[in-house]
């Protein structure tokens, strides 16, 4: 129903390997583009319940800094057209979250839809490729309907000195929609994302993948922390004062604990022993579902 066109290597979350164990030499978090759909949909729900947006939210957002523009779009068919006419609802975030206003808009929620076919690969193998991984689509939810946005990336500006290189678009994909307001009870996703970073991490010190297992093991820790952004890259990921607590940890331990791109990611592993491999898999896929489940729990709650 929504398909996301964003490319993968336009966000810098993919990480090189350390050396032939597989150790990564950085820690890396969810996505660009996937931030950026948390953020919107957070300070958009800020802004559409009480009002309230930081005065430098666009551009100065950590989501936005390798982006030189933001735009919203539908395309409708006119009489006179054969083709649908591309219209600019608005020219960037703040613009939308008042154009969503205006037009009476109640809230926003994520959605992530899985890929349909996964005969030939699971999405979380293919999390870090062009147009793999699933589908993610921001619910704009009116009186009796919602609409669909999904998001575009393109680069625009390949050489841009201030390393802005990205033009995102998002587009209106779906209108008039039943209601969908996805919702996951937060203390079973806290206890399934626990235990399954308890086995992975397992799995990884038990194979000498130490760097990944200490991954495992702060995403884990952050379930249970008094702040659990204070370490994470995007301080402004989202409207902290509206989440409780739960929300904060699942959020920002499935932030953390993302490790799902191309080359040189967790992803790029592989084991000569078949049941190891069958386990790497599985447990990957597990975490995989998991974090989509934990972040659309964490935000969908305010």
């Amino acid at each position: 129903m929504f398909i996301s066109q964003a490319d993968s290597y336009k966000i810098p979350h993919l990480r090189q390997a350390d050396d032939v164990s597989g150790n990564p030499k950085t820690i890396s978090y969810m996505t660009g583009t996937l931030a950026q759909l948390i953020t919107l949909t957070s300070f958009g729900n800020d802004y559409l319940i009480n009002g309230t947006l930081p005065m430098d939210f666009y551009p100065a957002n950590t989501t936005f800094q390798f982006c030189n523009k933001v735009e919203f779009k539908q395309f409708k068919k006119t009489f006179f057209l054969t083709k649908p006419k591309e219209i600019i609802v608005a020219k960037n975030p703040i613009l939308w979250f008042n154009y969503l206003k205006i037009g009476g808009c109640k809230k926003l929620r994520l959605y992530f839809q899985p890929s349909k076919d996964q005969s030939l690969a699971k999405d979380h193998k293919l999390a870090g490729m062009v147009g793999g991984g699933g589908s993610w689509f921001i619910e704009a939810i009116y009186e009796n309907y919602s609409n669909g946005w999904v998001n575009s990336w393109e680069v625009t500006r390949k050489d841009d000195p201030d390393n802005k290189i990205w033009t995102v678009n998002y587009i209106l994909a779906g209108e008039k929609l039943s209601i969908l307001n996805f919702q996951y009870d937060q203390k079973l996703i806290k206890e399934k994302l626990k235990q399954t970073l308890t086995e992975i991490e397992h799995f990884a010190f038990g194979h000498n993948l130490k760097d990944w297992g200490k991954q495992f093991e702060n995403a884990k820790a952050i379930l249970d922390s008094d702040n659990p952004n204070e370490k994470y890259y995007h301080k402004d990921l989202i409207a902290i004062e509206n989440y409780s607590t739960i929300a904060k940890q699942i959020l920002f331990s499935a932030g953390s604990a993302w490790v799902f791109g191309g080359m040189g990611s967790w992803n790029d592993l592989g084991f000569e022993n078949s049941d190891d491999n069958e386990l790497y898999e599985n447990l990957s896929e597990q975490l995989y579902s998991n974090i989509n489940e934990a972040i659309i729990s964490a935000i969908n709650s305010y």
